[in-house]
C-alpha cells in the first residue's frame, strides 16, 4: 500500500490498462483523498517532451505551468468520463477530491479534461467503457454543454482551466 504525504491511504494495483490508484479506505463526497505532488515545470519543458510518457502524466498547474507527479501516487489516476474524483487548487497545491462516496477497494478515477484548457491541443483516446464514454479526451471546452455546467457546479473545474475557454459557461 502506498501512502500519501497528506495521510491519505491509497493503493495502486493493476487495471485492465496498466495500473490505476484505489482507495484502501471509503471516502465521503469533498473529502480529500491525496495532495497531487510533483515537480511544477514550465509549458516550455512539457511541449519539448511532448508525445512522451512524462507529457501524458503530467496536470495543468497554472496559465503555464504543469505539475509532474513523478512516480507519487497521483500519477496512476485513470481517466474516466464517469469520474469519482476531481483536483481542485487550494493555494499553491492541488488536491485530488472525492465526488461522490468511493468505497474501499473502488479505484480512484477523474475526468482528465477537467484539467485541460482550451489553450491546449492535447488529445487521448478514451478507454473507460463508462456509458456516455466520449472516447477521445480533449479540452474542457469541447465537453457538451450539460457536462460542462454539472463539471463547474461541483467545484471539479480549476479557474485557471474555466479562464481559458474560449466560450463562456452560463451555469
Amino acid at each position: 500500500m502506498a501512502v500519501a504525504s497528506d495521510g491519505a491511504r491509497v493503493v495502486v494495483r493493476p487495471t485492465g490498462i496498466g495500473r490505476g490508484l484505489f482507495a484502501a479506505v471509503s471516502v465521503q463526497p469533498g473529502e480529500t483523498i491525496l495532495r497531487v505532488e510533483g515537480r511544477v515545470v514550465n509549458h516550455k519543458v512539457l511541449w519539448r517532451r511532448q508525445g512522451s510518457r512524462f507529457s501524458a502524466n503530467c496536470l495543468r498547474f497554472g496559465p503555464e505551468t504543469y505539475l509532474d507527479p513523478g512516480d507519487g501516487p497521483s500519477r496512476f489516476v485513470n481517466h474516466s468520463c464517469r469520474p469519482n474524483a476531481g483536483v481542485r487548487k487550494v493555494g499553491n497545491r492541488l488536491l485530488l477530491f472525492a465526488v461522490k462516496r468511493i468505497g474501499a477497494g473502488s479505484e480512484i478515477v477523474m475526468d482528465y479534461s477537467t484539467t485541460i484548457g482550451d489553450d491546449d491541443i492535447w488529445t487521448m483516446r478514451c478507454k473507460c467503457g463508462q456509458r456516455g464514454c466520449r472516447k477521445i479526451i480533449r479540452s474542457f471546452g469541447s465537453l457538451p454543454r450539460t457536462v460542462k455546467r454539472r463539471y463547474v457546479t461541483r467545484g471539479l473545474v480549476p479557474g485557471f482551466i474555466l479562464r481559458t475557454l474560449v466560450e463562456p459557461i452560463d451555469v
